[in-house]
């Protein structure tokens, strides 16, 4: 049992105050906190929370469960912000000047950070504390990892256990999806399909989804709709500049 679930356990299960829907209100105080403090993970979770919407609908999961899910499941980056490169300026990365194995402690205890608040918070079941404690697993943080030299990988994993239900599952791959998706669209590389299928091999390569029973019916389900999100959300736009530009130079041409 990780320290994670230790602390998890400790606490009794309380019913939640409020309606979980009342947890998607802009106005709920530790959502308004995190939309004002990580704009760039706020932004995230607001596309992972389409993407789990969509999934749930496909395989029959609670959709206000979900959304909730994927609005708090990164709430522990409030504490270092601009640690995460979602929430950085241009050319402003903290990271540059700090050990590569205290980079990793730094971005891995978003976990752990986002259980500690939610755990403090009654208006959160424990049902959904432990999926979101989950939606990295004990994956490593491979970029600090390639960038430290070491040769023991274990330094560098998350302290979470791996996911142990579809919810779990499904968090974890469209949080996957969605960050790998943004980075791609913005280098000019992304392949919806390809991100998707990477994404669900690597996952059950590492062994992170060896805890989940899942059907090949619902897996399918999920790729398509996550594909259909990712269609919606990174279709290609018309460069409407560019297209002014070809018809002045086009009506010139007639003039002539």
């Amino acid at each position: 049992m990780t320290e994670i679930d230790k602390k998890i356990k400790k606490e009794e299960e309380q019913p939640p105050k409020h309606e979980l829907s009342g947890l998607l209100d802009t106005s709920y105080p530790l959502l308004q906190q995190f939309r004002e403090t990580c704009p760039g993970s706020y932004k995230h979770a607001q596309a992972l929370s389409s993407m789990l919407e969509s999934v749930s609908v496909e395989i029959g999961l609670d959709v206000t469960f979900m959304k909730v899910v994927a609005f708090y499941h990164d709430i522990g980056k409030t504490l270092n912000p601009k640690y995460f490169t979602e929430n950085q300026l241009k050319d402003e990365n903290p990271h540059d000047k700090l050990d590569p194995w205290v980079s990793y402690q730094i971005i891995s205890r978003h976990v752990s950070d986002s259980v500690n608040i939610l755990v403090n918070n009654q208006d959160f079941p424990r049902r959904l504390i432990e999926i979101i404690s989950q939606h990295h697993g004990n994956s490593v943080v491979k970029y600090f990892f390639d960038k430290s030299g070491s040769k023991d990988v274990d330094e560098y994993r998350y302290k979470g256990s791996r996911p142990m239900s579809v919810e779990s599952a499904v968090l974890m791959i469209a949080d996957h999806v969605e960050a790998t998706s943004r980075s791609l669209f913005q280098s000019g590389k992304l392949d919806q399909i390809d991100v998707i299928e990477e994404t669900i091999n690597s996952l059950i390569d590492e062994g992170q989804l060896d805890e989940v029973l899942m059907r090949l019916g619902d897996l399918k389900k999920i790729k398509h709709a996550l594909a259909k999100e990712l269609e919606g959300s990174y279709q290609k736009r018309v460069d409407y500049s560019k297209a002014t530009e070809e018809t002045e130079t086009k009506d010139e041409k007639v003039k002539k």
